[in-house]
């Protein structure tokens, strides 16, 4: 037996860019994860890529710092989307790579720097609310029920995933607002890991409904080392820094990740 799931809470991803001269640095933190990367640049091309995997869920996590590398030589792109493609995103961490893809965005269309802070609620009966500042200002408040949006109306009909979002959101708004739509769907996506019981799975690939083949740690190779590392999880969503809470335990309350009885 399994104790029971927690009550309904909030899930909090953090996402800040910080733009030097020939540098830009993404760090992504969340309930679950913790990375950050750094991108060197100079005359338009990334010259050096470094990463660092702070708190992982899987022990495996941190090996994905080496694909990162892959970005080495690449030309900067001006959009998130676009900077996704210059590595086979398969072989990256997702959060990891999502962290770099953003900073080198934002280097390349001089976008400066940034931070983004999404909360999305558990959903209760299928219904969520999450919202997304930017730099302490709102804007994104969505309707969810389960995976599909449906409010505002801009945004109704459209779903998270398999739907096409980020396609319509890149043909239909600037590259800021594209940005902000592809973090907040990110979040909801993810947010979901607070009622899976990933502290009952003894790997990533025993999670339920997982495939092997999205990222590195669910690749053949990895997979079946990926070993839960108990207890990082924690809930950030009151903390009044969640980049030291995230860190710190005293200062971010552990989030025990339970399924139900059974």
């Amino acid at each position: 037996m399994t104790s029971s799931p927690p009550a309904p809470g909030r899930f909090c991803r953090e996402i800040h860019v910080t733009i030097e001269p020939g540098r830009a640095i993404g760090e992504l933190v969340d309930d679950f994860h913790h990375f950050r990367a750094t991108i060197e640049f100079e005359a338009g091309t990334i010259t050096s890529v470094a990463g660092e995997a702070l708190r992982v869920p899987w022990q495996t996590c941190g090996g994905a710092v080496n694909p990162l590398k892959g970005l080495e030589g690449a030309p900067l792109r001006d959009t998130t989307r676009a900077a996704s493609r210059l590595a086979p995103a398969k072989l990256q961490c997702t959060h990891l790579y999502d962290a770099a893809c953003i900073a080198v965005a934002r280097a390349g269309r001089g976008a400066g720097s940034v931070v983004y802070r999404a909360i999305v609620p558990d959903r209760v009966d299928g219904y969520a609310r999450p919202t997304l500042h930017r730099d302490g200002r709102l804007v994104l408040d969505w309707e969810l029920d389960g995976y599909v949006i449906q409010g505002p109306g801009t945004f109704r009909g459209r779903a998270l995933a398999g739907g096409g979002l980020a396609d319509w959101a890149e043909a239909r708004f600037d590259p800021d607002t594209c940005e902000a739509i592809l973090i907040l769907n990110r979040a909801c996506m993810f947010a979901t890991g607070r009622i899976l019981g990933l502290d009952d799975a003894p790997r990533a690939i025993d999670v339920a409904g997982t495939s092997l083949g999205v990222c590195h740690t669910y690749s053949a190779s990895q997979g079946p080392h990926s070993h839960r590392v108990v207890g990082s999880a924690r809930s950030l969503a009151d903390a009044d820094d969640a980049r030291r809470a995230s860190l710190h335990p005293r200062d971010g309350e552990i989030l025990h990740l339970h399924g139900g009885d059974g």
